[in-house]
């Protein structure tokens, strides 16, 4: 897949940009900073519609429960560790004022790390 676009929340015109390579956040920004950076205002659409661009696994969609997250700053756990569907608001709200670390906290011990997420 790449990279997708994930829709914070329904009412908020807050996006984040995933890449599946790295299991993060790549780029926060609102719709129209998206189509200033040559994004595709279908896949825009698609994730207000969905929760996410992506068309295949539907990573980062409003029915998902949780994103898988491989890369980050300070690392503060051992394992795999998830970042909530509830918390994508706060998280990509901490990550474009430049608070990684604050970000991060939002993060935790994958419950489940061998099985199927969501």
């Amino acid at each position: 897949m790449g990279r997708c676009i994930i829709k914070a929340t329904h009412d908020k015109d807050l996006y984040l940009e995933w890449s599946s390579v790295v299991d993060a956040c790549t780029m926060v920004g609102t719709r129209a900073e998206f189509l200033a950076s040559g994004h595709r205002e279908d896949a825009l659409d698609r994730a207000d519609r969905t929760g996410t661009s992506d068309r295949v696994a539907q990573l980062g969609s409003w029915g998902e429960d949780s994103l898988g997250v491989g890369t980050t700053e300070y690392r503060q756990h051992e394992g795999p560790l998830i970042l909530r569907r509830a918390d994508l608001a706060a998280f990509a709200r901490c990550l474009a004022v430049g608070d990684s670390r604050q970000a991060e906290n939002l993060l935790i011990p994958d419950p489940e790390p061998w099985s199927e997420q969501g």
